[in-house]
């Protein structure tokens, strides 16, 4: 009797396993995840591509042998070149990187390409309540509002840290605009999750003018460029090309204590809608940690701190 025949194992893909890694860390839109499709790249045919589809967007996925390339892709659009070229192999830092930087771009061009008469408010909307519901199910309170500015919406919340979010968002674009306010700290640390990671090189602090500037502009230098304005605010990029950028207003009460001084608004311009729903933890009100057995609750646990 012969031996079974057993068809040959298809080599894995290495760009389809790390864009189903990839697809795992981005967030869902309206209940449709990410999923992973073979093709390949227009602009090279030597390393392995995979697609990210969700909807009618698409990411392109090259793995190269130390690094990683991205383009987007919508229906009249078709990558030619990377949009994206990553030092990285990291499913954690390509998720990040697309979210803060490719994202953005793909969703303006297609909200550029929408219907002019379509349900603009119904759209903005729809962003706003993901946000919300990610938020809503980390404790936090949020509320909506009509934006200051016309054909803009507004969903804000508060964190036990002190700090205020809004996000808003312009007529059918939607790259949000965030607004944090809280004391200094809080600040420090919610405006880094929105830009680049730190470098790790010595950075270079520019001259800043008052001392609670001096400490915002030694943390924002180290994830981008930083300048003082003649007003004493503080104005932030994370360089050229995309990617969000903002400005840093200076504080009502300069000689008060850093971690009980409110500041005035830090707006953020430039993020992208769905790059907020991954970071509830950060921004919400996430359950605190178990008190250790025989001891009690430490006195400040779930209790919120108004600036």
């Amino acid at each position: 009797m012969p031996p079974p025949v057993t068809a040959p194992a298809h080599p894995v893909c290495p760009a389809q396993t790390l864009a189903g890694r990839v697809a795992a860390l981005l967030p869902e839109r309206s209940g449709t995840p990410w999923t992973v499709e073979p093709c390949t790249a227009w602009w090279t045919v030597r390393y392995p591509a995979a697609r990210l589809v969700q909807g009618d967007r698409a990411l392109v996925l090259v793995a190269r042998t130390w690094d990683t390339q991205i383009g987007w892709q919508l229906p009249d659009r078709e990558p030619t070149r990377p949009d994206l070229h990553l030092e990285s192999m990291s499913p954690a830092v390509i998720a990040r990187e697309a979210l803060r930087l490719v994202l953005p771009v793909l969703d303006d061009e297609a909200a550029g390409h929408a219907a002019k008469d379509g349900p603009h408010v119904m759209g903005r909307l729809e962003l706003l309540n993901e946000i919300g519901h990610a938020m809503r199910l980390h404790g936090a309170a949020t509320y909506n509002r009509i934006g200051l500015l016309v054909n803009s919406s507004t969903l804000a919340w508060g964190a036990p840290s002190g700090a205020r979010y809004s996000v808003t968002l312009h007529g059918t674009n939607p790259v949000a605009d965030v607004q944090i306010q809280g004391p200094v700290r809080a600040v420090e640390k919610a405006v880094t999750y929105f830009l680049p990671p730190a470098a790790d090189e010595r950075h270079e602090v520019p001259r800043v003018r008052g001392r609670l500037q001096r400490r915002l502009a030694a943390v924002l230098a180290r994830h981008g460029q930083v300048e003082q304005t003649e007003q004493g605010g503080l104005a932030f990029s994370t360089g050229p090309g995309p990617g969000p950028y903002g400005y840093a207003t200076p504080a009502r009460d300069p000689q008060a204590r850093q971690n009980h001084t409110p500041r005035g608004p830090d707006a953020l311009r430039g993020v992208g809608a769905h790059s907020v729903p991954p970071r509830p933890p950060q921004l919400g009100r996430s359950p605190p940690p178990r008190p250790a057995a025989g001891r009690g609750a430490h006195p400040t646990a779930g209790r919120t701190h108004h600036p």
